[in-house]
């Protein structure tokens, strides 16, 4: 049969699948996969895909972290955490040995439910108005169910591949994790391109955004000045350190040297002030002033920029800010890195791997694809900074990622199915 009597086949068989690959999403928001660091609960979630691809008949296993040499070792590692009873998972299609061999990788861990009141059930799977609710589901349970749900309906067409197709599903992602990543390439679990499963709202992102953490800490003395006493409040004088911070945004703005694909996004190197701690609202703590305030600021970088030189822009400026201000001259603020470095990453947007995406997703909706930089970071860096594994993220649309009420649209998931397996079609070759 001609390639595209395949695809055409292998559409009606997704489209009759619809119902299967709703519950196939619905039963891994279902299972939280909740990671908070050094701990995570991603076990029972991986098990869940196990029995789907034991049932398919495709080889599969799970892939222990603690277990695999060199992983502590890696340059990527990031230390700290926990992997006892988190295991990757890890399954193989194997094709004919003639053809190029495709990765479809997506982390099962998911951000906790947080503190803000959700008006569904966060592990409930909720259907209303063509969204499908719940903590993952955006983020990025609905992209790793289509991914398995494309590798049903081709193992179940009966297509032999010429090139191997990989799935993976690993633990610790968020949190800036990625050393579930890390460990697959490792034990060599690797193809000649990979696809994330990031969220995407259906475009095609050949590149991602970096990121870096740092606190500023401002000390001062605790106390009330009952007995006259000489206090420094460290509050009083955070609006400057505020305004310094905007300072410093707009130079970002104004330096880095902006890609070709990132010049539509309309702020491509965003500078957040994230938290700002200083006391206690509780009778637990005596009123009194604060003898520390930490403020958190959190900004994105380009791809190509290197952590050094990030630091060394951010820490000279606050320093040349600091020589100008009487009271942060004499008592500057501590400066502590929060999470891990993350760089940002990008292949060619001319790559066969985002010109077969693209054409496929506009041979299937009828638009023209959308290729741009990814708003965020994530761990396609792994594969093309060490491994030298061009990839793409290609993921549903949806809404509040990481926050309440989060939500998959049921019919990406549909179009992502088969938009998945044409690809594989494509890039893989059929025998």
């Amino acid at each position: 049969m001609q390639l595209n009597g395949i695809k055409k086949e292998l559409g009606h068989r997704i489209d009759d699948s619809r119902d299967g690959i709703i519950s196939a999403v619905r039963g891994l928001i279902q299972i939280p996969s909740v990671n908070i660091p050094p701990d995570g609960g991603e076990k029972p979630a991986q098990e869940y895909l196990k029995r789907i691809f034991d049932s398919l008949k495709v080889n599969n296993s799970f892939v222990n972290l603690d277990s695999i040499p060199g992983l502590q070792d890696h340059d990527a590692y990031y230390h700290g955490r926990n992997y006892h009873d988190r295991p990757n998972f890890i399954a193989r299609y194997p094709g004919g040995g003639d053809g190029k061999s495709l990765l479809l990788s997506g982390h099962i861990d998911t951000m906790p439910v947080g503190d803000v009141a959700w008006t569904c059930d966060p592990f409930g799977g909720e259907i209303h108005d063509g969204k499908l609710y719940g903590r993952g589901a955006f983020d990025m349970k609905g992209g790793i169910g289509a991914m398995v749900m494309a590798i049903k309906a081709i193992v179940n067409s009966g297509v032999e591949l010429r090139g191997d197709l990989l799935f993976e599903s690993v633990v610790d992602e968020e949190h800036a994790g990625c050393n579930g990543t890390l460990a697959n390439r490792l034990i060599g679990h690797n193809a000649d391109a990979v696809i994330l499963s990031e969220p995407s709202n259906m475009s095609i992102y050949p590149a991602h955004k970096g990121f870096r953490i740092v606190h500023l800490i401002l000390k001062g003395n605790s106390g009330m000045a009952f007995a006259g006493e000489k206090l420094e409040n460290p509050v009083e004088h955070l609006g400057r350190l505020i305004e310094s911070i905007k300072q410093f945004r707009n130079q970002r703005r104004l330096n880095v040297e902006i890609p070709p694909i990132y010049q539509n996004d309309p702020d491509p190197v965003p500078v957040f002030i994230t938290k700002l701690q200083a006391g206690e609202f509780s009778f637990r703590i005596p009123m009194t002033i604060p003898d520390t305030c930490r403020l958190e600021v959190y900004w994105q970088t380009m791809p190509g920029e290197a952590q050094e030189e990030i630091e060394q822009e951010f820490f000279d400026f606050i320093d040349e800010w600091c020589a100008q201000d009487s009271f942060f001259k004499k008592n500057p603020p501590e400066k502590e890195f929060s999470l891990r470095w993350m760089p940002g990453s990008q292949i060619k947007e001319d790559h066969p791997l985002v010109a077969t995406t693209g054409k496929i997703y506009e041979e299937n909706t009828g638009d023209k694809a959308n290729v741009q930089g990814a708003p965020y970071p994530c761990d396609l860096f792994i594969f093309n900074k060490y491994w030298n594994i061009p990839g793409i993220i290609l993921g549903s649309g949806g809404g509040n990622a990481h926050g309440a009420d989060e939500f998959v649209f049921v019919d990406d998931l549909i179009s992502l199915t088969k938009i998945y397996a044409y690809t594989i079609l494509e890039w893989c070759g059929v025998k």
